[in-house]
């Protein structure tokens, strides 16, 4: 270790003052690093996934409902297609939001985008049980799955950012 004020080696590691100019040294300390960034990340990546299930299956069931039945199918499909551009708008949004807090950057946006899929459950939940849009679901018998990815979705995304709440300060001065 090297004296920053008049640059002179000085041999013992846990020194507080130079022993040739006598200033004080302050000790080099790495900020703490915590493992909550890491699961906010990797929780933020699950619901994520667990979100792309309804996305998959709301474009889906409205192209098949279109495709199938035209112009005579029932104008409520179009909550399949509400409900599975919010998860994909989710989905998008959970990764790049992974990827900034893997980097513990842009606190603000890594929030909202790990929040986000529990914003898409909502609106899923609100689409689902409102009388006009949930008759196509229920005819098809999956709201159960629909529901259960859902559920998960939001308990991950819950977790994933109150361990990102938890880690805030390892974000100070990296935007």
């Amino acid at each position: 270790m090297k004296c920053p004020t008049c640059g002179e080696e000085i041999p013992d590691e846990e020194a507080t003052f130079c022993p040739n100019c006598g200033s004080p040294l302050e000790l080099q300390s790495q900020p703490q690093r915590s493992d909550y960034v890491l699961a906010s990340a990797i929780l933020t990546l699950i619901a994520a996934v667990f979100s792309a299930g309804p996305a998959s299956a709301g474009i889906y069931q409205y192209y098949y409902w279109v495709s199938t039945f035209g112009s005579t199918a029932p104008q409520q499909v179009i909550g399949f297609l509400v409900f599975g551009i919010i998860n994909i708008v989710a989905v998008a949004f959970a990764i790049a939001a992974a990827v900034f807090i893997l980097k513990r950057k842009f606190i603000i946006f890594s929030m909202l985008g790990a929040i986000f899929p529990l914003v898409s459950a909502v609106v899923t939940f609100v689409i689902i049980f409102l009388k006009e849009l949930f008759e196509p679901l229920a005819m098809l018998g999956f709201t159960d799955t629909i529901l259960f990815s859902e559920v998960s979705m939001s308990m991950f995304a819950i977790l994933s950012a109150i361990l990102l709440f938890k880690s805030r300060d390892e974000f100070a001065g990296q935007d």
